[in-house]
């Protein structure tokens, strides 16, 4: 890395180091998933054209968005789960541990890599498949034109602020376990999520049925846009969650990072 002054707050140069370097340790891993998502979902929107004798391409194009946006969360919390792996082996820790930079610039760089940058690239890679299988239905299957700008709404209303919130908790694995930090923190959250049912269940034995619609969308009808009510609803619950996860990662990165 390129030798920069240490100082007590945030440094943006130190930053970018870090990202770089995070970018370039998994190179490797981004170019190869990079390059079969393309392929093997443009692939399996060719073979649903192929074999459905009744196939519309605009049905078709949905499908494989929707199976895009699945894969974008299931890889990127897979991603997430990974991008500490340097720290979790004794021969390599020492390397990240003694990384000229701040706790905060190190869980910011994993940060922009596995959310940021992993989301634009995602978005990138839907939308080349969207233009390919819009141009390839017109050619080869005499398919009017799509309205692509309907059809990215697809995967870009709640599927962001969705991944938002597990990319923060997958972190929060990467940074807390030392070995199969996904199912790991896969199976946490299936506890979580079952703990939570028992105990709804056993409050609503003890007290009775629970009110919820302080819980609800209607609860902020702010406008009288229901889509921006739900949006505004999902990003005031999905902030806090994902800034509670943050902190607790960058606590425990703290907790082990050397001075």
């Amino acid at each position: 890395m390129k030798t920069l002054p240490m100082t007590d707050g945030f440094s943006f140069e130190r930053f970018k180091q870090v990202l770089y370097r995070t970018l370039i340790l998994n190179k490797k891993q981004i170019t190869l998933g990079s390059g079969g998502a393309v392929v093997g979902l443009f692939g399996f929107w060719c073979l649903m054209m192929i074999f459905d004798t009744n196939a519309v391409v605009k049905e078709k194009t949905v499908i494989m968005l929707a199976t895009g946006t699945v894969l974008y969360h299931i890889a990127g919390c897979i991603f997430t789960a990974s991008i500490f792996s340097e720290l979790q082996k004794n021969e390599t820790a020492y390397r990240f541990l003694t990384l000229p930079a701040t706790t905060t610039e190190k869980l910011s760089a994993a940060w922009g890599v596995t959310y940021l940058l992993y989301t634009i690239g995602a978005l990138s890679i839907l939308t080349l498949n969207l233009f390919f299988s819009n141009l390839a239905g017109q050619l080869f299957f005499n398919a009017d034109p799509l309205n692509m700008a309907t059809l990215t709404e697809i995967y870009l209303n709640s599927v962001l602020l969705f991944y938002l919130v597990f990319n923060s908790v997958f972190l929060l694995g990467a940074a807390l376990f030392r070995q199969y930090n996904f199912l790991k923190t896969a199976f946490s959250i299936v506890l979580f999520f079952i703990g939570v049912v028992v105990l709804s269940g056993i409050i609503a034995l003890v007290y009775g049925p629970i009110n919820i619609s302080l819980l609800s969308p209607a609860f902020f009808a702010i406008t009288s846009n229901s889509e921006l009510n739900r949006f505004i609803f999902e990003l005031l619950h999905a902030i806090p969650l994902t800034a509670l996860f943050l902190w607790i990662s960058y606590t425990r990165l703290k907790n082990r990072q050397v001075a």
